[in-house]
């Protein structure tokens, strides 16, 4: 059975309030004021501890509101840095989210693995999309030059066992 410490701990302070107006009542025989001043303190301490305990159901609910925000916002940010480095054009475009991904995972936030497995949605190299574009188009003009056109003539190319 599952306890609101919360409604607990206002409905033991409601009636540690009734007990030390009992407390306070002068037409009491003193044992009964007494008597009332020893109940309101042990239910204003068991109010404090239900009220503790409900600050805990609060952090544990707040722990987990911050844990599902934090995975949506990652999601979003990892989104966010897979397209803008898989379809930057410019190093300057490709720069700062390269320095952002950087910076989350020099911080314990590391997006690179969920940045990796986005990109090849987008029909991108997971390893190309990190280097800058002028890099990348280096690397395909050099792969492009290395490789012999499917239209050349076989006497033309050079036979890459005879070099």
């Amino acid at each position: 059975m599952s306890t609101d410490h919360r409604s607990e701990a206002e409905r033991l302070l409601a009636s540690a309030d009734t007990a030390i107006a009992a407390a306070l009542e002068k037409d009491l025989p003193i044992e009964d004021q007494q008597h009332a001043a020893v109940l309101t303190g042990i239910l204003t301490n068991r109010a404090l501890g239900h009220a503790m305990l409900a600050q805990g159901q609060t952090a544990e609910a707040d722990v987990s509101a911050l844990r599902a925000a934090l995975i949506a916002w990652r999601h979003v940010v990892a989104h966010a840095v897979a397209w803008n480095i898989s379809f930057a054009e410019t190093d300057e475009q490709h720069e700062p989210w390269a320095e952002l991904a950087l910076q989350l995972e020099r911080a314990g936030l590391g997006i690179t693995a969920d940045v990796d497995a986005i990109t090849p949605k987008f029909g991108k190299d997971a390893r190309g999309v990190w280097k800058p574009p002028t890099v990348q188009r280096e690397e395909h003009l050099r792969y492009c030059a290395e490789m012999p056109s499917p239209w050349s003539d076989p006497a033309e190319t050079p036979d890459a066992t005879q070099q």
